[in-house]
């Protein structure tokens, strides 16, 4: 039997719902039964691992296919991405518990959480010794440590050496109890977003001493097209395949404008630019020679090939939708699974007779029909170049104005999906916006205004009663700048005052007790006390009059403001 290989490319949700496409075709065709080696990179380990574990779903009828892509679907609409957003800012006191108590804190990172989605969603808690001898899936992931490629089969671990010379070039680690969530989600850790996974022996189920723990990212940054693998499979252990067939639903290079771009984007542009070089140096590598054989998400197919195919104003959108790991709707899952299917059939049909299985005509598949069909859509269109009036028109405006629609499907969208009314956290923050931007704004403002009102109420008060004037200056400014200083001193005689006429109003005193506690009280501490008396007097006219001398000498008819120390 011909040995068939089949390699899924990363490209994050986009080239999972791609693969889609292509693999229905391949079954509609009846070419899937006959693959024997699946090379997967990050969004295609996504579906390659599913494939694998649900092979006989795949390869059964109409009903048992929908049902295992129904979970795929299921999926990749979830919108894992702000599902794990929503999550992080409360993973950081969780993470800074765990160090300061010494526990791990692996399981409050961002990858812990896409683990946890693929195990609920996927996978489960299968491993990799549960994966099936044909199909045999191989994950690939760049191992950050060594800076290498690392290749996850039933086998275990293999993980590429740094000696050219060597023959063996690779080291195996029989790791077969390694968790398929958590090999998937080292495919595709997406650097910047995702830290790379730590791997270690117990994950793997070996010794400590036979595998350290090392660091795992997206086998997209090594190779995104999964081609490394079948060199890998044909080099290093003796294996041959007539046809190897690559999905590849790489993100096409965008061409810039002449407008400047900061630091971030020159770094993201450069980036972008050295992918977009890895991308076409595999190409040129491997290209459409040696049993390779290509079929580009980019590719846009004539549709005087084949009358079903959509518009090629759609076609062109569709390989610009972005990659990301959010909710995708169901005219972005029925355009790229439609276009996976027309491009796979159009390989088919350029093999001519040395495919290995006749071309299955009919309408793409697509998994989400209804009103977001764009099959029957598309179909239209692509006949509708030898059709003459109304219905061309029809027909070309509902073309426009899907590609309309999917060419917005390119941007990243954050802030539009950030929150989600079925999840918890959503409502978290929902309370903590109340509380910051409308509860605390409000009790500040009313604390204000009640401030202003003790302030003015104060102040009234101070005009009618100087003390309370003084009081606050004491609190405000230096207490003792206003204050006159009286030399306290013995008379040499008593003198007889009278009194009579003279009448006390008010009296008040202020003692200002705070420099008394700079230290301890006693003669010899340097404390002191400082007093202000304050005395209103009345006198008679008579009392005036009679005996003004006797008052002026013995006091000054006036507030006396005085200092003792």
């Amino acid at each position: 039997m011909a040995a068939f290989g089949l390699a899924l490319s990363g490209g994050g949700f986009r080239a999972t719902l791609y693969h889609l496409g292509v693999i229905r075709y391949l079954r509609d065709n009846g070419t899937l039964p006959l693959i024997t080696d699946i090379s997967a990179v990050s969004g295609g380990s996504i579906l390659g691992a599913h494939l694998v574990l649900n092979w006989d779903r795949y390869t059964g009828d109409d009903r048992a296919f929908g049902e295992a892509a129904a979970e795929i679907l299921r999926f990749v609409q979830h919108d894992v991405r702000n599902h794990i957003v929503r999550r992080l800012p409360l993973l950081f006191p969780l993470r800074l518990a765990a160090k300061l108590t010494g526990w791990h804190a692996s399981p409050f990172t961002p990858n812990a959480l896409l683990e946890r989605a693929y195990r609920q969603f996927l996978y489960g808690d299968r491993r990799l010794f549960e994966l099936p001898e044909q199909p045999t899936l191989h994950v690939l992931s760049t191992n950050v440590s060594d800076g290498v490629m690392a290749v996850f089969n039933r086998d275990g671990l293999h993980i590429q050496t740094r000696d050219a010379g060597s023959a063996a070039s690779f080291r195996h680690v029989a790791g077969q109890t390694a968790s398929i969530a958590k090999v998937v989600s080292a495919s595709s850790a997406f650097p910047g977003f995702f830290p790379p996974v730590e791997i270690s022996a117990t994950d793997l189920g070996v010794h400590e001493g036979q595998f350290p723990t090392e660091s795992f990212t997206d086998g997209g940054v090594y190779d995104n097209l999964g081609t490394r693998g079948f060199s890998w499979l044909v080099k290093h252990c003796g294996r041959t395949f007539d046809r190897i067939v690559v999905s590849d639903a790489g993100k096409p290079f965008q061409i810039l404008g002449n407008a400047p771009l900061g630091f971030v984007a020159q770094s993201i542009r450069a980036s972008d630019i050295l992918w977009d070089r890895v991308w076409q140096l595999e190409r040129e590598n491997f290209g459409d020679r040696n049993g390779f054989l290509f079929l580009p998400v980019t590719q846009v197919v004539d549709p005087h090939d084949d009358p079903h195919v959509l518009h090629p104003v759609v076609q062109a959108e569709v390989s610009s939708i972005r990659t990301d790991l959010d909710r995708f709707s169901d005219l972005e899952v029925n355009a790229l699974v439609a276009h996976g299917y027309e491009v796979a059939r159009s390989l088919n049909r350029r093999l001519g007779d040395n495919a290995l299985k006749p071309v299955a005509e009919g309408p793409p598949w697509e998994p989400l029909p209804g009103r977001s069909s764009v099959v029957q859509r598309g179909s239209q269109a692509g006949g509708a170049q030898h059709a003459a009036g109304t219905a061309r028109t029809a027909a070309t405006n509902e073309s426009a104005r899907i590609a309309v629609l999917l060419r917005r499907s390119s941007q990243r969208k954050v802030w539009s999906t950030l929150l989600d009314w079925k999840d918890w956290p959503t409502y978290l923050y929902i309370a903590l916006a109340a509380l910051l931007f409308v509860y605390l704004p409000v009790r500040f403002y009313k604390v204000h205004r009640r401030a202003e009102m003790l302030t003015s109420v104060i102040d009234s008060i101070a005009k009618g009663d100087p003390d309370i004037r003084i009081v606050l200056d004491l609190v405000e400014s230096d207490p003792f700048a206003t204050w006159r200083k009286i030399e306290v001193t013995e008379a040499p005689a008593p003198t007889p005052d009278d009194f009579a006429g003279l009448e006390i109003l008010s009296y008040s005193r202020i003692n200002d007790l705070r420099n008394a506690w700079s230290g301890r009280l006693g003669p010899d501490s340097g404390g002191r006390v400082h007093f202000r008396d304050r005395v209103v007097l009345r006198v008679t006219d008579a009392a005036r009059r009679g005996r003004g001398v006797v008052f002026r000498n013995a006091l000054d008819i006036e507030d006396v403001d005085y200092r003792h120390e």
